[in-house]
C-alpha cells in the first residue's frame, strides 16, 4: 500500500487510522501462500492457512545447515519502504523474512577477531590494490517455519512513547502502528563453501546463538527480538532481577491484552532521564540517557544496555465492573509470579562494564523503591491496600504492586528506622552517585521540567505501618473537607492530565542477627512535585503538621 497525500490513502502513520493498518494487513495476508482447498466460511485467513500440511513453507537447499528458534516475545524488522511505519521486510509469496545481511551483520558483532577473516571475509592487499577476500559462510537468513505468524490481532503492534508527557510536560501523545513478529518460530541458515566437521558447525552455531543472546531486529534494547533457546546463551548480562507483581496489563490498538516486557525499559528510562534532569541541564540529561538507553529524537543513538524480560509464571485475568448507568466493563489484569530481568551491556570494555553494572544497580533499586512497571505505576495495587473500594462493584482497577524475588531479596533497602534508615541516606544519595559515575558538573538541573529529581522540585515522604495511611486521600477527604482528588496533584482522566504525586507501599526489611529479614509492614512513600496551587501546598502543609508522615527527602 503506497503513501498519499490523501486521507484513508496508506496513511496508516497514526493509531485513528488503525482500520487502515489491519486493512493493509489483511490484503498482505491474502497475497501470502495459496488457501487450502477447503475454505471454511468466517474462518480468518491466517486460521486456515497454520499449518505445515496446507503450506508449501520456504525451505533452504540439502546443503544449507539451519536450526530453529522461538521469539521470545516480538521480533521487529524494517523494511524501511514507508516513512513513519515500520513494516517487516517481505520476501517472495509475501512471507515475513530476516535478511542474510542482516544475519551476517549480528554474527560479525560477537564473533572472536580470529575468526572473523575466516568466517565472514576481510580485506588484503595484493600488488598494492586493497581487496575484499570473501569468508566461507554464507547466511541465508530466516522464514516462519508455519503460518501461524499470520495472527492478524497479534501483528499490528504499537508504540506508544510518553517520556514527554510523564516526565518534561503535559505533551499530548499519539500511539504509532508497526507490525512485529509475536511469538513465532524461524528456521535460520548458514552455508559453508568447504566441508566443515561438526565441531566447526557446533562453533559457528554456538556463535550465532550469542548473537542471539544479544538480541536481533530493531528495538533491542525494549526487549525485542530475543529467542527463548538462547536467553541464557551470553556473557553480556550485567544484572539480572528477579521479580514478581500484579496491576493492569496494556492494550494493542484493537484492545488485545498484552503483557509487553518493553513496559521495563520505559520506567528505567524514564527514571533515568528524571534523576539526570536534577543534576544537569537539559541537553546533557537527554544525551546521556541516550547513550545508555538508546533513542530516536533526532539521529537514532544505540544504547549500551539492553533490556531482556523472561516471564516464567505468568496469569493474565480480568477486573469487571458495572459503572452506574453503563453497561459492564472488563479490564485485563496480569500476576507475574515469577519473572526475571536481564540487563544486558553490549560493549567490550570491562571498566565500562562495572560502571554500568553501579549505575543500572541505583536505577533499579530507585524503581522498586517508588513506584512500579507499567500501566498504572504511580499508585498502589487497590486490591491489596484498598479493597472496600471495590465493595460495590462499580469501580475500575487501579494500581500496581511489585517486588523483589527471594533471588533479588538483597536489592531491597532495609528500613530500621525511617528518619535515619538505608532508605533515606539512598535518596540523599543516589544523586551525587550519578554525578561520580557519569563524570558529571553538579552545576545545573532542568527546571522546566515537571519531575526533574532536584531538591527544589520533589519531595518524598514516608512512614512505617501494615496498612495505607494514604490511599483513602485520593478517593476523599483527607482533613476537613480538603480533598486531592481530581486536582493537578493527582491527576485528571477527561480532560487527561498526568499527576505529581506518586504513591507506593514498599515492602519493609530490616537486618537481624546480621541476615535479611522481611518484617509485616510496609515503608509507605508519597512522591510529591509540587506545584503552586492552593490545592498542593495545602496537603504539604497538612504532611507537616499531621505529622504520621515524615519528609525524608529533601532533609533538612
Amino acid at each position: 500500500m503506497f503513501q498519499a497525500q490523501l486521507p484513508n490513502r496508506g496513511k496508516i502513520h497514526y493509531s485513528r487510522e488503525s482500520e487502515t493498518v489491519y486493512q493493509w494487513v489483511e490484503q498482505w495476508l491474502k497475497s501470502c501462500p495459496p488457501v487450502p482447498a477447503a475454505v471454511e466460511e468466517n474462518v480468518p485467513l491466517w486460521k486456515q492457512a497454520q499449518t505445515k500440511s496446507t503450506v508449501k513453507m520456504p525451505g533452504f537447499s540439502r546443503k544449507v545447515q539451519t536450526k530453529e528458534y522461538t521469539i521470545n516475545w516480538r521480533l521487529l524488522t524494517n523494511s524501511g519502504q514507508d516513512e513513519g511505519f515500520i513494516r517487516p521486510v517481505i520476501a517472495a509469496k509475501g512471507f515475513p523474512f530476516y535478511p542474510g545481511s542482516s544475519m551476517k551483520g549480528a554474527f560479525l558483532r560477537v564473533c572472536p577477531k580470529e575468526l572473523q577473516g575466516e568466517y565472514c571475509g576481510k580485506e588484503i592487499t595484493e600488488n598494492g590494490q586493497t581487496k575484499t577476500k570473501p569468508g566461507i559462510l554464507r547466511f541465508h537468513g530466516a522464514y516462519p517455519i508455519d503460518m501461524s505468524w499470520g495472527n492478524k490481532d497479534r501483528l499490528v503492534d504499537i508504540i506508544h512513547s510518553q517520556q514527554n508527557r510523564q516526565v518534561e510536560d503535559d505533551f499530548t501523545t499519539t500511539a504509532n502502528p508497526q507490525i512485529s513478529l509475536y511469538g513465532t518460530t524461524l528456521v535460520f541458515g548458514i552455508s559453508s563453501t568447504k566441508h566443515l566437521e561438526p565441531s566447526e558447525w557446533k562453533k559457528i552455531w554456538d556463535i550465532w546463538e550469542k548473537a542471539l543472546g544479544i538480541g536481533i531486529g530493531s528495538r533491542v534494547s525494549a526487549g525485542y527480538g530475543h529467542f527463548t533457546e538462547t536467553l541464557e546463551n551470553t556473557d553480556k548480562v550485567i544484572l539480572s532481577v528477579h521479580l514478581c507483581g500484579q496491576g493492569l496489563t496494556s492494550q494493542l490498538l484493537n484492545k488485545i491484552p498484552e503483557f509487553r516486557p518493553n513496559m521495563f525499559k520505559a520506567v528505567l528510562r524514564g527514571h533515568t532521564l528524571r534523576l539526570l534532569g536534577g543534576i544537569t541541564d537539559e541537553e546533557t540529561a537527554k544525551e546521556k540517557t541516550q547513550q545508555l538507553w538508546g533513542g530516536i529524537d533526532n539521529d537514532t543513538v544505540v544504547g549500551k544496555l539492553v533490556i531482556n524480560f523472561i516471564a516464567e509464571e505468568l496469569n493474565i485475568g480480568k477486573h469487571t465492573y458495572n459503572p452506574a448507568g453503563r453497561r459492564q466493563v472488563s479490564m485485563s489484569t496480569y500476576d507475574l509470579e515469577a519473572g526475571k530481568l536481564d540487563i544486558l551491556y553490549i560493549g567490550n570494555s570491562n571498566q565500562e562494564k562495572t560502571k554500568l553494572k553501579k549505575i543500572v544497580t541505583q536505577i533499579i533499586k530507585f524503581s522498586l523503591l517508588l513506584g512500579g512497571f507499567g500501566k498504572s505505576w504511580r499508585r498502589v495495587d487497590h486490591r491489596i491496600f484498598y479493597p472496600q473500594y471495590f465493595r460495590n462493584n462499580d469501580k475500575p482497577m487501579i494500581g500496581c504492586h511489585w517486588k523483589f524475588r527471594e533471588e533479588s531479596e538483597d536489592l531491597y533497602l532495609t528500613c530500621a528506622k525511617l528518619d535515619t534508615g538505608n532508605i533515606s541516606k539512598f535518596i540523599q544519595d543516589i544523586r551525587q552517585n550519578l554525578i561520580n559515575l557519569l563524570e558529571l558538573p553538579n552545576v545545573n538541573y532542568v527546571e522546566t521540567w515537571r519531575e526533574a529529581w532536584h531538591p527544589n522540585k520533589v519531595q518524598v515522604w514516608g512512614r512505617i505501618g501494615k496498612t495505607s495511611e494514604a490511599v483513602e486521600w485520593f478517593h476523599g477527604a483527607y482533613s476537613n473537607n480538603k480533598t486531592i482528588k481530581r486536582t493537578d496533584l493527582t491527576g485528571k482522566i477527561n480532560p487527561t492530565k498526568v499527576g505529581r504525586i506518586w504513591h507506593r507501599m514498599y515492602p519493609r526489611y530490616v537486618i537481624k542477627d546480621g541476615n535479611l529479614e522481611r518484617t509485616n509492614q510496609y515503608v509507605e512513600l508519597l512522591t510529591i512535585f509540587p506545584d503552586d496551587s492552593q490545592n498542593t501546598q495545602e496537603f504539604l502543609q497538612f504532611l507537616n503538621d499531621d505529622k504520621k508522615f515524615i519528609k525524608i527527602f529533601p532533609r533538612g
